[in-house]
Parts: structure tokens; C-alpha cells; sequence
């Protein structure tokens, strides 16, 4: 990443545009053919299976390459200086379908708990009301008959796996490979000692390890255990075996390329579901991308569901409401709002504004979130669709050890069948807060 990006992203002006193109081939697409035909012009499209195998090499084929063919979802990435020549190779191979602008995409960062220090602030001085962000925003006109729900730290949990009822059922996610697309993985996490993790890194020049912060956080939700020695848990599928992609950099930053890398490489490690707390903010009657969505129906075909945030635009204490964001507004990629312990929408979650695609399916626990960090801290509390999205990944492998023969889309079903009813427009939380199989 050249340095003016680097500090367009670190100053807050997050361009939106690689310059690279990405192309849906043709289902009758000869990646053979196509590799003759671009031998005999000069360029080099590189099959990502020939890369998957050594890490450095399949990170220099996305900026040493032409493009790159990932072969199991159909999508080529076309680099900008040939766009036009690999174009219309494809074109004579009546490989070329449509074409779509690569995206950056973002780690979605919520609140930051500097909320540690409110909490600290409110103990000192008995103050009983929620910190800055965290409401739950204005109170409806009509207030529901039934209250709903209100969940706590106990003990045994921390609010949000009580929110899901995780300790009520007795499925773990065991057998089942998860995989979690982000930052990377603090890979030496004490309380990951002993669990079966696989790591690699889709972004050039950087390892696995996470050195954000975010991709901890959201692999400790997703299938992390308790607290060292605490007892306490806060890991969801504690049991499944977790894939560490790294697909944004150590600034929160990537590519759609790298995300594609990401998710393929998932699919043939044989995950059963992709947790993705990243995203692109969309305008409100933006079209999802047609590219992801066919990619995400192709993996579901293929055994693997796919998860994704809504997002953090909103600013509902504003009376601002924002799209859910990109890839998560494909209709074939579960996306997920966020909650807070009052069983409300949070003042963040991005709502299901387009109607052509767009929607929120789903919601998980989302404010003031425990959960694994990178050393020195080894744990923060976080608020976001971030951390709601891999409540409901590890739900999904939950329910996958319940029924191991289970199709992809089926899981999706039944995620949705056993979501808990809320008082809520269904444009915020889609069918209701995610609950574990009993």
C-alpha cells in the first residue's frame, strides 16, 4: 500500500477504489484456455491454487501478476495497467460476464472501551446509567406490552453467551472448522493454549499474527473458552477448530482480492462457516455487489455459510440510520446487527434500508463485549457488529455438531427459526437475537 493511501486511511478519508477490476467468468470458464491464451499475449494470470501452498508467493501474486484466477468461485482480479488487454482475452474465450470496481474494505471498528474507565468512574461514584454509545437510543413511541429481556455478567458467563443461552445447551462447535477473515490472530493468546488453530496471511508482507487488535477480539468470540483461570466464559463454540485468514492489514485495512483469497482458501480447508466483521460503507439505494453474492451462493453450494456485519454507520440517537454495508448486503451473506443487553438495537447497527438486497437477517450481542486482545492487554471490551457477527458464526457451528449433515443453507434456516422474537423493526434486527441450540 503506497504511503499516500496509508495516510488517507489513518487521517479518516478512506478511499473507496483499488483501480483493479474484478470480472465473473463464465461457468464453462477453461482456466487452461485462458492461461494459453494469456502465455500467447504477453501476461500473467496467476490460478490461486498454485499459490495456496507457500504464503509469500500467493501474496506477491496479487502485485507481481497481472491477475489472479480464483478458480472455485469464478472471479478473476484484473490489476488496472491491463485491464483492457486481459478484458478482452477473456472476451474471445466467452469467459467474460461483468466486471466490478475492487473495493477497500475495513475492519469494523466499534466503540473502544475507554468504556473500561467509565465503568471504573461509574463504580466510584454510583452512577447506574450506560456509557456514552452504549444506550439504547430513543425510547419508541409505543412501548412493547411484554419488556424485553435484560442480560447480565454472571459468574459463569459473560452478558452476551447468557443472551444467547449458550450455557443452557451443550454443543460446542466440536468437529466443525470455523474460520474468522480479519486482522489475523494473536496466535501465543494463553487462552487459546492447546486449540487447534490454522493461520495464514493474504496480505503482503505481513505474518498471521495480529498485531490490530480486531481479529483477536472476534476469534475469541467466535470460538474462544474462559477467562485464564477465571472460570468465566466468552467464547461461543469453544470447541470447533478455528482458521485464521488474514485479509486486513495490521491497520484494519484490505482488498476485495484479499478477501476472495481469504474465503476461498476457507472453503477448501473445508470450513464450515466464514465469520467477516469487515466491510465498505454503502449509500442508502446502492445495488449489492452481484460478484460477492454469486461467490457466497457458490460457497453455500460447497458447504460453507458465509457471515458478515451490518455495520457501524448509524447514529440512531441522531435519527441516522445508514445502509448495511458491503459484502454483508448480499441476500446470499448472513448479515448481522448488534444488540445491547437490554435486548435493543444498538445506536451503531446499520439498518436494512435497500430494498433490493440489503437487509439485516439477524442479530447477536454487540455492546460492551469481553473478549480475547493481543498481548500486553490479552483482553478488551469492544462494542460493534464486529463483535455481534461471530456470536452468530459460532452459533452456526453450534448447530452444525447438532446436525453434521446439515446443508449450508439449511443452517441458515435454522439460525433464523431459533432466533429469539423481538419488539423490533425487522429492518434492525431481522428475525431477533441468535440463540444456541439446545
Amino acid at each position: 500500500m503506497d504511503p499516500y493511501t496509508s495516510f488517507q486511511i489513518l487521517s479518516g478519508d478512506r478511499p473507496k477504489y483499488t483501480g483493479k477490476k474484478l470480472v465473473m467468468l463464465s461457468p464453462d470458464a477453461s482456466m487452461q484456455k485462458i492461461d494459453e491464451e494469456a502465455s500467447g499475449a504477453a501476461l500473467r494470470l496467476a490460478p490461486s491454487s498454485a499459490y495456496r501452498s507457500h504464503e509469500e508467493d500467493y501474496q506477491k501474486a496479487f502485485t507481481e501478476a497481472d491477475g489472479i484466477v480464483f478458480e472455485k468461485f469464478r472471479v478473476a482480479v484484473i490489476n488496472a495497467n491491463h485491464d483492457e488487454q486481459v478484458k478482452s482475452l477473456l472476451y474471445s474465450q466467452r469467459s467474460f460476464q461483468y466486471e466490478e470496481p475492487e473495493r477497500y474494505l475495513y475492519a469494523l471498528e466499534g466503540v473502544r472501551s475507554s468504556n473500561l474507565l467509565w465503568q471504573f468512574i461509574c463504580r466510584l461514584f454510583g452512577i447506574r446509567r450506560d456509557p456514552p454509545g452504549a444506550g439504547p437510543g430513543p425510547a419508541p413511541k409505543d412501548p412493547p406490552p411484554v419488556a424485553p429481556p435484560v442480560f447480565e455478567n454472571t459468574a459463569e458467563a459473560y452478558w452476551g453467551l447468557n443472551a444467547l443461552g449458550a450455557l443452557s445447551g451443550s454443543f460446542t462447535g466440536k468437529g466443525v472448522k470455523l474460520a474468522v477473515l480479519d486482522t489475523g490472530m494473536y496466535l501465543a493468546h494463553p487462552d487459546f493454549e492447546g486449540r487447534e488453530v490454522v493461520a495464514k496471511s493474504f496480505i503482503q508482507g505481513e505474518s498471521a499474527e495480529d498485531a490490530h487488535g480486531h481479529g483477536t477480539h472476534c476469534a475469541g468470540i467466535a470460538v474462544g473458552g474462559v477467562r485464564g483461570n477465571s472460570g468465566i466464559r466468552y467464547g461461543t463454540a469453544s470447541d470447533a477448530g478455528l482458521y485464521v485468514g488474514k485479509v486486513l492489514s495490521n491497520e484494519g485495512v484490505g482488498s476485495d482480492s484479499g478477501i476472495l483469497a481469504g474465503m476461498e482458501w476457507a472453503v477448501s480447508q473445508g470450513c464450515r462457516v466464514i465469520s467477516m466483521s469487515l466491510g465498505a460503507s454503502v449509500e442508502e439505494n446502492t445495488r449489492y455487489s452481484n460478484i460477492y453474492d454469486e461467490l457466497a451462493g457458490i460457497a453455500m453450494d460447497m458447504g460453507t455459510l458465509i457471515i458478515a456485519a451490518a455495520g457501524n454507520d448509524s447514529h440512531r440517537n441522531q435519527g441516522i440510520i445508514r445502509a448495511v454495508n458491503h459484502p454483508g448486503n448480499c441476500p446470499n451473506i448472513m448479515s448481522v446487527g448488534a444488540l445491547d443487553r437490554r435486548s435493543d438495537v444498538a445506536d451503531f447497527s446499520c439498518g436494512g434500508l435497500n430494498p433490493d438486497g440489503g437487509l439485516v437477517d439477524i442479530a447477536g450481542p454487540g455492546v460492551e463485549i469481553f473478549s480475547s486482545w493481543k498481548l500486553p492487554q490479552k483482553y478488551a471490551i469492544l462494542s460493534g457488529t464486529s463483535m455481534a457477527t461471530p456470536f452468530v458464526a459460532g452459533v452456526a457451528a453450534q448447530l452444525l455438531e447438532a446436525f453434521p449433515e446439515a446443508t449450508a443453507r439449511e443452517i441458515w434456516d435454522k439460525l433464523i427459526s431459533h432466533s429469539r422474537p423481538l419488539p423490533l423493526p425487522g429492518r434492525d434486527v431481522g428475525s431477533g437475537l441468535v440463540q444456541s441450540p439446545q
